[in-house]
């Protein structure tokens, strides 16, 4: 299922996601998983969450959409080193910060580390420490409005 799709319908209908854990687990506990005669029991407890969370990676967080065009500085000398990206279109988890745009930017353009890279939004430099979904509803304007 989409995640957007289910994180809606989360949202609309109260408990569903608590009951979708559930169901998850008593399931899990019913099927244990076995291979080659192991018996390997799912980490459902509680105390397994924190190990949990770790391995998420905000997969479960609500998505942004993010278009990277690249805007060259003409007044810089040498050699145009940055190429275009292959996907111009990027979907990360709106607690993504401006800095980890740039150090991922950094690593598929793979600009030498003395190249200085700036995120805007409209014309406008953002800060490092802003999260997409703070520069959504602070910056992002449609065009015309």
């Amino acid at each position: 299922l989409d995640n957007t799709l289910e994180e809606i319908i989360f949202k609309l209908v109260p408990g569903l996601r608590e009951q979708e854990l559930e169901r998850e687990s008593e399931f899990w506990k019913k099927n244990k998983p076995q291979e080659n005669g192991q018996v390997d029991k799912p980490k459902v407890d509680e105390e397994g969450d924190e190990n949990q969370d770790d391995k998420d990676y905000h997969r479960s967080d609500p998505q942004i959409a993010i278009c990277l065009d690249c805007l060259r500085n003409n007044g810089q000398s040498g050699d145009n080193v940055v190429k275009g990206l292959m996907k111009k279109f990027i979907r990360c988890s709106t607690r993504v910060t401006v800095g980890t745009i740039k150090k991922f930017l950094s690593l598929k353009l793979k600009l030498p580390s003395s190249y200085e890279l700036d995120v805007l939004c409209n014309g406008e430099i953002m800060g490092k420490d802003h999260t997409m979904e703070f520069i959504y509803m602070t910056r992002w304007r449609l065009r015309g409005e």
